[in-house]
């Protein structure tokens, strides 16, 4: 017999280290990491957590160099945002702890700009204001150092924090100047904690990076121990051609990245052995290898990303090195054979986002591609593919650029089967379109989101909407509408590789996940950028069994019998440039009302289990996109979509009024099972429209909803 689920799942630990970032070598802390918890037994039903970040506003980390990376959550990879008339390619890596995002135009001075203030994941806990510490040259130095916004200072040191303001300026200090002419004075910055020590034996080795003729390369090297990379995952700077670095003995990866925002480059020597105080040469002529793609319609290169993926041969940790470039900058590799790898596993992958030529500013096209290489860093990468090998979907973004005198921000995924995925996010003038050829290996998805209003200045916006990764089907086409009004919270629906229930009850357990500020596509969801905008009751009979704020992701235990659940719902929607708007939502469900559903969409992965047959309204209305509606007689959709369920509405009631005038009916007729045709009519004067619906189904699950603000009267 199954045994009732937990609230929580066991995980085995996640074994990987702690960059300690030192000057020189940034090695990894080599304590021993505590042994995997142990697996529950085989009979035991565990849920899957859901993580509420995938359905909060995404985690936007601005770089000292005001360069912004979109940190990855579900149905979401990284992206990469530059800041506005920034050259710069970027190098990458990640381990299980850290997202280092170095831009080429401030690379040849890591070391001096110590690593941390590029690690995108530590910078995320302290968005707002990142503190840092600065060390002049000499006491006369100038105290004003672009990029930080100094508190104090003593001597040689200082203390400041890195803003938003801050990185805005040092970014348009970088658009005229070289940054060794901005920084000049400043021995170093650092936002780094304090160094753990490592316990194990460690040796020194001296890296010299060389290019022609055998002069000094300057770059980043990353050596990893391919036995165990808890011993060491370290960081080293080349200056003038020779980077330090103390490591414990064993097999090591060793790889440079190099390069300045004309061109980019990586090399990887996949296996080399540590036993003693040595020196490494890395010659960065070994990068010979340049991916090569051509595709259907004309394109400029404006974004590729190279990714190398290393699993040490226990199983304990991982590292990612990746470069990114933009518009014409080539991006240069040293192959690696398969059977050049001993100790791990080596697997690379290659992404290419390409747009319409000659249409930097609003493109009407664009090509994702992808493409996995399991086992190696191949010779030869060449993506040609053919519009048959290619999914065509055509996104139409509503909102309003001159209502909110700010540009949206557009970004666009690729996630390749190894678990690397990468976006690149770009600024457009809206209402616009925009149609997305996405294709590659096989096991390649695509994703989507959209920022209907963004300040890059202050790294604000408003109006998030996202979608799950998708796996590309090829020659399939499809559209796709964004941020269609009114807005109001949605219920998940599976999609591809992210098999989650919206609405699911399981062994008397029932999880939630009922993103906020939706659209009216239900394959988006919004995202919520203030908790205390959303607020949620979630109850039955007469027992609430939570109450709070923020997105709706919740497992709860049902009290026991047979009382439906009753879902409050309040939310409100804020749009720069228009006023907010409030959606309040009432749903009241039998437990028995929904469809019986199997496999991963369930609470355990496997099933049998129940979906909860809530009523989701959607919209199809005639706002214009400057949220009004003009007056006369219109014709609009409302479709009552029962949740994974197969029911029919059986009774329906939908009221409009103006202001503080009052409610009156909105005639409809049915056009389906759960779809109707609305006939509304606009007065020439009013207030804004808020908006009442009430149904009921043949499974007795009832709706209520509604809208204030969902329209104004345009003029």
């Amino acid at each position: 017999m199954r045994r009732r689920l937990t609230s929580e799942a066991v995980r085995a630990a996640a074994v990987t280290t702690v960059a300690a970032l030192a000057a020189a070598g940034l090695a990894l802390p080599a304590t021993a990491a505590p042994p995997p918890t142990a697996a529950p037994p085989a009979a035991a039903v565990v849920a899957r957590p859901v993580d509420a970040a995938a359905f909060s506003a995404p985690q936007r980390v601005r770089l000292i160099t005001g360069d912004v990376v979109t940190l990855p959550s579900a149905g979401r990879p990284m992206s990469v945002t530059r800041s506005p008339g920034s050259r710069s390619g970027f190098s990458v890596v990640r381990t299980s702890d850290h997202t280092y995002v170095v831009p080429s135009s401030v690379r040849s001075l890591v070391g001096r700009l110590d690593l941390s203030l590029f690690d995108a994941r530590a910078l995320a806990k302290r968005p707002a204001a990142t503190p840092v510490t600065v060390t002049y040259d000499s006491t006369s130095t100038p105290t004003a150092v672009p990029g930080v916004s100094i508190t104090k200072r003593s001597g040689r040191t200082a203390t400041g924090v890195v803003t938003a303001a801050s990185s805005a300026a040092l970014a348009k200090a970088l658009r005229t100047r070289s940054a060794a002419s901005v920084f000049r004075g400043v021995s170093g910055i650092t936002a780094a904690a304090p160094t753990v020590r490592p316990t194990f034996p460690m040796h020194t080795v001296k890296v010299r990076l060389v290019g022609a003729g055998g002069a000094p390369v300057e770059g980043l090297v990353i050596l990893a121990n391919v036995d165990d990379m808890r011993k060491a995952v370290t960081f080293g700077v080349a200056i003038g051609g020779e980077a330090r670095v103390s490591i414990p003995t064993g097999h090591y990866q060793a790889a440079a990245m190099f390069g300045d925002e004309t061109s980019s480059g990586l090399v990887v020597r996949p296996e080399t052995t540590v036993t003693g105080p040595t020196t490494l040469r890395i010659d960065t002529r070994a990068a010979t290898a340049r991916p090569s793609v051509t595709t259907p319609q004309p394109t400029d290169t404006s974004f590729a990303s190279l990714d190398v993926n290393r699993v040490d041969a226990k199983g304990y940790g991982s590292l990612s090195l990746g470069m990114l470039s933009f518009g014409d900058q080539p991006l240069l590799y040293s192959p690696v054979a398969a059977d050049e790898v001993v100790h791990g596993t080596l697997d690379s992958g290659y992404a290419h986002i390409g747009t319409e030529r000659g249409e930097p500013a609003t493109p009407s096209y664009q090509y994702d591609l992808g493409a996995a290489f399991p086992g190696s860093l191949p010779s030869r990468i060449d993506l040609s593919p053919a519009p048959s090998d290619l999914m065509e979907v055509t996104h139409s973004y509503l909102g309003s650029t001159n209502r909110s005198h700010l540009p949206a921000l557009v970004e666009n995924g690729i996630s390749l089967p190894s678990g690397n995925g990468i976006g690149v996010g770009f600024q457009r003038t809206v209402p616009s379109r925009l149609t997305v050829f996405s294709g590659g290996s096989e096991g390649v998805t695509a994703s989507a989101s959209y920022t209907a209003s963004y300040d890059w200045e202050t790294n604000v916006g408003s109006e998030y909407l996202t979608s799950a990764e998708r796996p590309v089907v090829p020659g399939s086409s499809r559209t796709e509408e964004w941020n269609r009004r009114p807005s109001h919270p949605s219920i998940l629906r599976s999609v591809g590789p992210f098999p989650v229930c919206g609405a699911c009850l399981q062994d008397g357990y029932l999880s939630l996940v009922l993103p906020s500020f939706s659209d009216n596509d239900p394959n988006h969801w919004g995202l919520v950028d203030d908790p205390a905008r959303v607020a949620w009751t979630v109850s039955s009979g007469g027992k609430v069994m939570r109450s709070s704020t923020g997105p709706l992701v919740d497992f709860l235990e049902l009290p026991r019998g047979t009382a439906p659940v009753v879902i409050q719902h309040r939310e409100t929607m804020k749009r720069l440039g228009f006023a907010d708007s409030t959606t309040t939502t009432s749903w009241e469900v039998p437990r028995t009302a929904g469809g019986r559903i199997t496999g991963e969409r369930c609470l355990d992965g496997v099933g049998p289990c129940r979906s909860l047959g809530m009523l989701e309204p959607l919209y199809r209305l005639p706002i214009g996109t400057s949220g009004g509606m003009t007056a006369g007689r219109h014709t609009g959709t409302l479709t009552l979509a029962p949740y994974l369920s197969d029911t029919s509405v059986t009774s329906l009631a939908v009221d409009v009024r103006y202001g503080s005038g009052p409610w009156t009916t909105v005639p409809w007729h049915r056009t389906g099972p759960t779809t109707f045709t609305l006939d509304l009519t606009v007065p020439r004067s009013g207030g804004p429209a808020s908006l009442r619906v009430r149904a009921n189904d043949s499974a007795s699950s009832t709706v209520s909803q509604t809208i204030t603000r969902a329209w104004t009267i345009a003029p």
